[in-house]
């Protein structure tokens, strides 16, 4: 079993147990803050070969000896020569074991050298560092790196997603500089989630694409707000609230026709504008036949194309309502 958990490190500290007797039952009894000094310094000589000494003329004790009796800060120095300020406190936050690959030993170093907060204060506050977190934080943007989103986040791809996400709720809100997504991170409750704090900067969008219908007009009033989306959403009782990002994105608008009905407009491609593609009552059931085609011919009038119903004419209608009865067996 403790063959397993040692990992890589098994090999070498059996080879360093044969120059000095006793490495490996020294590594096995000690406390998790040297242990995990013997397996930095192990990790640098398995990366970069022989341990490097900072004063060649003076002849450096056997590195084997270094591990079995040397205290922490000795072994880091043998092997590192010297040791970024922090480092030792990352160390002490991995635990018991070995990290997977040699390389995170490394990365730690270089981390605590970068002296970078947000990075050094999300791996120390986050519990204990493992693989998945360090390759979490390499993927996330150092703007975001936090306690809150190191321990919310599952893969590095997850990562990504995420920044391309903040990306996209930058563009669409003003108020969703750096500064307020970076406080709003550090705020999080701990019930509290990415999607609702993405949600809630979406909520104060700014930035929506032009509404297809002009404004100034008391019959169909665009929506041209996030204010105007939510109101619509409570008083027709559906789901805008839920759909602002698509809102933000150009996927779809509203209008409001007489108040009493929304009514849905979708882009074209090839930049052809837009066109009316469903009109909604209140729960989103359908609206009032009248309603219906008064809402259609207004949009007639301002030129927003929508699908025509019409087409085939009543011949066609007639051959389809009649080729229906047919027998065809």
């Amino acid at each position: 079993m403790r063959d397993g958990l040692l990992g890589w490190t098994l090999p070498t500290l059996l080879h360093l147990d044969d120059q000095c007797h006793g490495v490996l039952a020294r590594v096995l009894s000690a406390a998790p803050d040297r242990r995990q000094a013997i397996f930095a310094a192990l990790a640098m000589r398995e990366i970069e070969g022989e341990i490097v000494h900072a004063n060649e003329d003076l002849l450096p004790p056997l590195f084997a000896e270094i591990v079995r009796h040397g205290r922490s800060t000795e072994i880091l120095r043998h092997a590192f020569g010297e040791v970024p300020q922090g480092f030792r406190g990352l160390l002490e936050r991995v635990g018991e074991w070995p990290l997977p690959k040699p390389q995170c030993y490394i990365a730690l170093r270089d981390l605590a050298a970068s002296g970078e907060p947000r990075s050094i204060g999300a791996l120390r506050d986050s519990g204990r560092i493992t693989l998945r977190k360090l390759d979490i934080l390499s993927s996330l943007d150092p703007r975001w790196r936090h306690a809150n989103t190191l321990l919310r986040l599952d893969t590095p791809a997850e990562a990504v997603r995420f920044n391309a996400a903040i990306e996209f709720v930058q563009g669409v809100c003003s108020k969703a500089d750096d500064e307020a997504v970076a406080l709003a991170i550090a705020n999080m409750s701990g019930t509290s989630t990415l999607p609702r704090l993405l949600h809630r900067f979406i909520s104060r969008a700014d930035r929506l694409p032009t509404n297809p219908v002009p404004a100034g007009d008391d019959e169909l009033r665009p929506f041209t707000s996030t204010r105007e989306y939510l109101n619509a959403a409570r008083r027709y009782r559906n789901c805008l609230a839920s759909k602002l990002d698509q809102v933000a994105a150009g996927r779809f608008a509203i209008a409001e026709f007489k108040n009493q009905a929304l009514l849905e407009f979708r882009q074209l491609t090839a930049g052809a504008g837009w066109m009316l593609w469903l009109i909604h009552g209140p729960r989103n059931d359908p609206a009032p036949i009248s309603v219906y085609e008064e809402a259609e011919a207004k949009c007639d009038r301002l030129g927003i194309p929508r699908q025509n119903d019409g087409a085939g004419g009543s011949p066609w209608r007639s051959y389809r309502h009649f080729s229906q009865t047919l027998d065809w067996d």
